[in-house]
């Protein structure tokens, strides 16, 4: 039977198959095993086990066992083969036995538990996929899908050696374990009569759907989907659509961003509703359509909850607030419907009457004469009175008075960048008296800062103490705001403990006056956003004698009297400490601090409003004072503190008279200067600076200039000190008293005799002449004359006749006339050019083999014999003779001696 037809067969028969058909398969390599009942289409399974059992014939040494999801391409679950060789001779792998503890849960490995050939027939493999795996208890996604086939296929590879009648395959029976693929997200999964194709579907919970369970359900997106785990049921959670939507998809930024609303009422989640109902739109279907408002009395859940603008008057612009309704009104309108004139407008179109709004008595805007409000000026009421500001219709009496601390009269408003701070870094949680401070604990999952009420426990009201960005100068937040969001944590179950009540902003000025604003209880339980105006406008001083806000403590007892601009201001100029309320209900056990918000510059009166206003005031400081309000002491003054009648300190600001303009303050009790700036040094700032000339006296900030010798740049300033000229009445007349080795000049800028350079060019210095002692050019250094025998641009080589080391003078070739060609040598060594036979650095000797300067150095001729060696003296010719020779040859014996032969080695005996 062929590979095909064996398929085919078995596909044809799988139920015969399972009940004991017996098959035989001699040449078959492949078995293709689709897992479906009959059925259009192959369902998804999570195969557990795999059970094979042979019949007639061993099993089979070596094979593979694999899925695949298609049919095509297949994947191997596991090899087997006989032994180790096999294993990395065919798979590339180490062979393992049985139990084998695996690495991941999909790793594949070679067995050779199942390839025995003792069994001749009867063989049986039972395999589990699953377990020994690291996620065989929790069944982890990575484990999930190694798992997951719709095919299975038995590749067979080698068969058992065995007698030739039992070469062959057979399979008595098979069976593969599975379950339905679920995704964790079913208990069951069964066929349903109504499903045409008669498929096993899984019966999905935890609001999943899909055949497999494998996504969240329409409505259920607001988190992510995930696998369930027998650790984690992972289920879908319902987004908040307000019953005006059917569906919803998770959003990824949208839940970093915190932009979602929950079904528990947290902005937790990235759930996203789509195709909004009911004229809705949002995140959570929570707004209304252009066009459409939601009263308010109607929640986001109601099912009418949006209804149509009426905004059909000839002053509204046809669309209305989405809360409430309001009409949106064109300029010179309002009401509810736009159907009013604003103040200082009138007629059918609500034009602009010529007074003032800002500066005239309200109902007075558009009488023929113009009534202005009490510091206001001008035929409109459109300018401030001399020593106010800030015409404003918000303001009472129209303009705000000129604080200028006091020392100024006349101001105008600054133009101030709006900017904020916040940081929850550096808070602390004290009492009111700050008698003591704790530092709080910081939630790692949120961020934010938590108290316990417990580590407090004779303190009432707790409050939060800033840190250092929020205090000193806080002029330019006058008129803004400061933010902060609080939570409180109650006791749970059913107490009598009742909300509270205090300050929810104080502040203690450096001047010693404290301030506080707002006394409101908070019936909702949880938490707010509190927004503290910070405009003396129902602030109120806080007795010194209250340490703490106590339950039975009566509201005048900390309610002090009102705070006026003026010591407002004051406060505000040097703020030393921001308290913010911390408790808010009696039984209370954490205050949280999720966030701190300081606002500074112009500032809006709502916060939809496109237009701000500006109470920061710009004032004309006397001679002494600086700062926006004449807050700070100019540069050479220092403040002096004096006491009102009123009891305020006021800063005063006193010039620094005997410092002679150089220092920005002085102790005025002991006459000393603060640090002498300008280029100045001494008790009262009276010298320079070493490097810097001039009179420090005069009071100038440029008394005192910096020494140029010859330039002011650091690589040619050559001298560490300089002085104005004796006898000068010209300030730019001075002398550098300390100029180096080789520089001259008033200011360092020639060259001494003897150097060399351009110390006026940046870059340039004065370097020794290369003369050796002789002069030379004073800009390009060549030199003029050069001693010790010596020559060149810079005398640094010998001259023609001469050598040595130019340094040290160079010394005459001084060559032999005798032995020399010419009166010329090396200029290095010295050595002279010799005539053939002459040697000597000065020619003055014979050469090596050559004798006797008085005969011209003729060959020595030594006789072989009767010398010891072919050279003779370079001066006589002698050569050196044996014992029995002599002769300036050495070629004779000496009396008594015979035999001397050129032809004999023997010589004279």
């Amino acid at each position: 039977m062929g590979m095909s037809g064996v398929a085919t067969a078995y596909r044809a028969r799988l139920a015969q198959l399972n009940s004991g058909l017996l098959l035989l398969l001699l040449l078959v390599v492949v078995l293709s095993l689709p897992l479906t009942i009959p059925s259009r289409t192959l369902f998804l399974y999570q195969i557990v086990f795999f059970t094979m059992r042979a019949a007639i014939s061993p099993l089979p040494a070596t094979w593979v066992l694999e899925k695949s999801m298609d049919g095509r391409e297949y994947d191997a679950w596991q090899y087997f083969a006989a032994d180790d060789t096999e294993c990395r001779e065919r798979f590339g792998l180490p062979a393992y036995t049985a139990n084998y503890i695996f690495k991941s849960d999909t790793e594949v490995i070679c067995s050779t538990q199942f390839s025995s050939h003792e069994l001749l027939e009867n063989g049986e493999i039972n395999l589990s996929l699953i377990s020994g795996r690291p996620s065989e208890m929790i069944t982890s996604p990575e484990l999930q899908n190694f798992t997951l086939a719709r095919y299975v296929r038995i590749r067979l590879l080698r068969m058992q050696p065995a007698e030739p009648q039992r070469s062959f395959y057979t399979i008595r029976s098979l069976r593969i374990g599975g379950r339905c693929f679920c995704s964790g997200h079913a208990g069951k999964c069964k066929i349903n009569d109504n499903n045409i194709d008669n498929e096993p579907q899984c019966e999905c919970v935890h609001n999943t759907c899909g055949v497999h369970c494998v996504r969240c359900c329409p409505l259920y997106n607001q988190r992510p989907y995930r696998i369930g785990t027998p650790m984690a049921a992972n289920k879908c959670e319902k987004c908040e659509c307000h019953g005006h939507a059917k569906s919803c998809i998770y959003d990824k930024l949208v839940d970093e961003q915190h932009l979602s609303l929950s079904i528990r009422g947290k902005m937790s989640g990235g759930g996203v509703c789509q195709n909004c109902t009911h004229h809705t739109t949002g995140i959570n279907c929570e707004r209304c359509l252009p066009g459409y408002y939601r009263p308010m009395d109607r929640l986001p859940n109601h099912p009418e909850p949006c209804l149509p603008c009426n905004c059909t008057a000839a002053g509204a612009t046809g669309e209305c607030s989405t809360i409430g309704g309001e009409c949106r009104c064109r300029e010179g309108f309002t009401g509810t419907q736009c159907t009013e004139c604003l103040p200082g407008h009138s007629g059918e179109k609500c034009s602009r009457c010529d007074c003032d709004a800002r500066g005239t008595l309200s109902g007075r805007e558009c009488d023929e004469r113009c009534s202005c409000k009490a510091h206001v000026v001008g035929e409109r009421c459109d300018r401030c009175d001399e020593g106010y500001f800030a015409l404003d219709e918000g303001h009472l009496d129209g303009c705000l008075k000129c604080y200028c601390s006091g020392v100024g009269t006349s101001c105008s408003v600054a133009h101030i960048e709006t900017s904020s701070y916040e940081t929850l870094k550096g808070w602390t949680v004290t009492n009111l008296a700050m008698s003591e401070q704790i530092v709080p604990t910081k939630d790692n999952d949120t961020g934010f800062l938590v108290f316990g009420m417990f580590e407090m426990p004779e303190t009432e009201a707790v409050y939060w103490k800033a840190p250092e960005g929020y205090l000193g100068n806080l002029l330019r937040s006058y008129g803004s705001r400061l933010n902060f969001k609080m939570q409180w944590i109650t006791v749970r179950g059913d107490t009598s403990g009742k909300p509270t009540v205090g300050p929810s902003l104080v502040l203690v000025g450096r001047n010693g006056m404290k301030i506080a604003y707002g006394e409101e209880s908070y019936d909702e339980t949880g938490g707010a956003t509190i927004t503290v105006p910070l405009k003396e406008d129902n602030w109120y001083h806080v007795p010194r004698t209250v340490k703490d806000i106590i339950t039975r403590l009566r509201r005048t007892e900390y309610h002090g009297d009102p705070v006026t601009r003026s010591q407002f201001m004051a406060v505000l100029t040097d703020v030393e400490v921001v308290l913010l309320r911390g408790t808010y209900h009696t039984d209370q056990v954490e205050s949280v601090l999720e966030e701190a918000q300081l606002f500074s510059g112009s500032h809006s009166s709502t916060e939809s409003s496109s237009t701000g206003s500006n109470f920061i005031e710009l004032c004309d400081c006397p001679e002494g004072y600086k700062g926006t309000s004449c807050e700070q002491c100019a540069f050479g003054y220092v403040r002096i503190y004096e006491t009102s009648v009123t009891h305020e300190r006021i800063g005063r600001c006193i010039p620094c008279s005997m410092c002679n303009g150089h220092a920005a303050s002085c102790d005025l009790e002991t006459g000393e200067c603060g640090m002498c700036l300008h280029n100045t040094v001494g008790t009262n700032c009276e010298r320079c600076l070493p490097g810097f000339y001039g009179n420090a006296t005069i009071g100038r900030q440029d008394d005192c200039k910096r020494c140029a010798c010859p330039l002011e740049e650091p690589s040619n300033n050559f001298s560490p000190n300089c002085q104005s000229r004796g006898g000068s009445s010209d300030p730019s007349e001075y002398v550098c008293t300390q100029c180096p080795d080789g520089y001259t000049g008033d200011h360092c800028e020639l060259c001494d005799d003897g150097y060399y350079g351009e110390p006026e060019v940046i870059g340039g210095q004065c370097l020794p002449c290369p003369c050796h002692g002789g002069p030379c050019n004073a800009v390009t250094g060549e030199c003029i004359q050069c001693v010790g025998n010596t020559e060149g641009w810079r005398c640094e080589r010998c001259k023609t006749g001469y050598w040595g080391v130019p340094d040290d003078g160079c010394e005459p070739c001084s060559c032999s006339e005798l032995g020399a060609l010419e009166n010329v040598c090396d200029v290095t060594t010295g050595q002279c050019i010799c005539k053939p036979r002459y040697g000597g650095r000065r020619c003055d000797e014979c050469d090596v083999g050559y004798g006797n300067l008085d005969l011209d150095c003729p060959a020595c001729a030594c006789n072989v014999n009767g010398s010891a060696s072919s050279v003779c003296n370079v001066v006589s010719g002698q050569c050196e003779c044996n014992v029995g020779t002599e002769g300036i040859h050495c070629d004779r014996c000496q009396d008594e001696f015979y035999g001397l032969s050129e032809e004999q080695p023997g010589a004279c005996e």
